[in-house]
């Protein structure tokens, strides 16, 4: 008997009940030294590709010009003070990281909100020089905007990223249209060939493949107004908004994640009471491809909400729903078979409140990040955008369409929210070779102070322990022989079987555990490759 399976490069975790406490850490193991600088965007990425995720920040916001930030990391440590600095200063908003020349490293895109008085600005775009940023962005947006965040996505479905920009500023009723900037040969183009028609304040921006028909939609939340999503019809994507969340909202933030696992996104939203509206956390479900209204989930307090992200914290099989408020607690809402809590299942602690901006996951030291070769999807012929099975992801390894490894210049993607989009719709089938973590820790920018993480602290397993008793013993041997010849239940993990690292578990298994134990054989392999 082979089971095929899914391996790590370090360690794994112990299988969770259907309702598990978050492993989350309520102070930080980690803080910015830097104060006065407003941080406001946040983004995990390996920017100098050592295997090891890097933080990039960008700050402003609309208090101060600032320079933007990175912090590298080195074997899992990340600096505590920037390794890099833009040279401008601007006030700037949100920010997102993307390859978008397809060099294999990650470029830098930030929205720049104002300017001087409240006026326009435009976005920037900081490329990546063999593994460091460029000090000065040597792209900018030729027209100008005030605008909060943007975000790379394939509007259409050529395999490369493009630019969707949130516009407009409530404060004083700016009322501008949002931005599509359209990669030509590995280049943005500087003046938008997409512009909606909606016009309204919107501070956030996300693609997802709403509708499941392989290509990746938009949403944006307003300000002054509802949530609207544009869909995209392989190609064009429209220009007025078919879907609406209706009413009127002060939305800050959204995030794409499908909450009850039936295949399709949904939508969360942060919505904050500074303009006079309700503060609430919400979810609109998707049912069959169609966002729902109102809501099916809602938090039971309301406030000044500015982040919302879904994560798997507790490996449980679901997405958790982080969410964190100005002057506030940074919070996770547990999902407990497809549906929230709505009482935080989490909170950090009261000495480390913040005026939080965002909220990304990774996995700063890398002790549990996993391997996974092989994971196939179907293709049609006709769909180009793929979800992975774990994400937020690491790294991505390979992407191969019907037998071919496809180059970098055939794809893009977003480890943040698990999205490939390939400039070729497979088939027969796509896999992914990649890295995710079962052991994400929690990043926060925060505008009134330090920047902090916090630590995910699953129990780890140990590699060879087949029946879970935190110790590789003649038991593990037993077990394994109960599961391959006797009907006996599997290994949990699944991996944990698979002490000779070969990808399967088989009688080699056995006959390994049993070298070690009796025969001064190696110990067992942490990871199948």
């Amino acid at each position: 008997m082979k089971i095929p399976l899914i391996g790590s490069i370090m360690i794994l975790i112990l299988g969770v009940s259907a309702s598990a406490e978050i492993p989350l850490e309520k102070a930080p193991f980690w803080q910015s030294t830097e104060s006065g600088v407003y941080s406001t965007g946040a983004n995990w990425g390996d920017i100098d590709r050592n295997g090891y995720i890097d933080l990039a920040i960008s700050n402003g916001n609309d208090m101060a010009k600032a320079p933007n930030y990175l912090y590298f990391n080195y074997d899992g440590n990340l600096q505590t003070t920037h390794g890099w600095a833009s040279s401008n200063y601007q006030y700037s908003g949100h920010s997102a990281l993307g390859d978008v020349n397809q060099d294999g490293y990650l470029d830098f895109a930030v929205s720049n909100y104002i300017s001087s008085g409240w006026k326009a600005s435009t976005v920037q775009l900081y490329m990546n020089i063999g593994g460091t940023l460029e000090t000065s962005p040597s792209w900018q947006s030729a027209d100008s905007m005030h605008s909060f965040a943007c975000a790379f996505g394939d509007a259409d479905g050529d395999g490369d990223l493009d630019l969707a920009v949130a516009c407009g500023e409530s404060y004083n009723s700016i009322y501008e249209p949002q931005r599509i900037y359209y990669n030509i040969g590995g280049t943005l183009e500087t003046t938008p060939s997409w512009i909606s028609i909606d016009s309204t304040p919107c501070y956030d921006v996300e693609w997802g493949d709403v509708d499941n028909d392989g290509d990746l939609d938009l949403a944006f939340i307003s300000s002054i107004g509802p949530v609207f999503v544009y869909y995209n019809y392989g190609d064009s994507i429209e220009r007025y908004a078919s879907w609406n969340s209706g009413g009127y909202y002060d939305g800050n933030t959204l995030n794409w994640g499908d909450m009850d696992n039936d295949g399709f996104l949904d939508l969360a939203v942060a919505n904050n009471s500074q303009l006079g509206q309700p503060g609430y956390f919400e979810v609109y479900h998707n049912v069959g491809g169609i966002l729902q209204t109102p809501p099916i989930w809602r938090s039971n307090t309301q406030g000044y909400g500015s982040s919302v992200s879904w994560c798997d914290v507790d490996n449980d099989g679901d997405k958790d729903l982080a969410a964190g408020r100005w002057w506030g607690y940074s919070m996770i809402y547990e999902n407990i078979e497809g549906t929230l809590t709505t009482t935080p299942a989490w909170k950090c602690s009261s000495n480390y409140t913040a005026v939080v901006e965002e909220m990304v996951w990774g996995d700063v030291d890398g002790d549990g990040v996993l391997s996974v070769v092989g994971e196939a999807h179907p293709g049609d012929g006709v769909k180009k955008v793929f979800y992975l099975d774990h994400y937020p992801a690491h790294s991505l390894e390979n992407v191969i369409v019907d037998g071919d490894t496809l180059q970098l210049t055939e794809f893009c993607y977003n480890l943040a929210t698990g999205w490939v989009s390939v400039a070729i719709a497979p088939v027969s089938e796509i896999i992914f070779d990649y890295h995710y973590s079962f052991k994400p820790d929690l990043a926060v920018s925060n505008w009134s102070g330090a920047n902090m993480i916090f630590k995910n602290v699953a129990q780890t397993y140990v590699w060879g322990d087949a029946n879970a008793s935190g110790e590789v013993e003649v038991g593990d041997v037993v077990y394994l022989v109960n599961y391959l010849y006797r009907g006996g239940p599997e290994p949990d993990p699944p991996a944990s079987g698979d002490p000779n690292n070969d990808c399967v578990i088989d009688v080699g298994d056995v006959v390994y555990l049993i070298n070690y134990l009796y025969r001064d054989g190696p110990a067992p392999l942490q990871g199948c490759a």
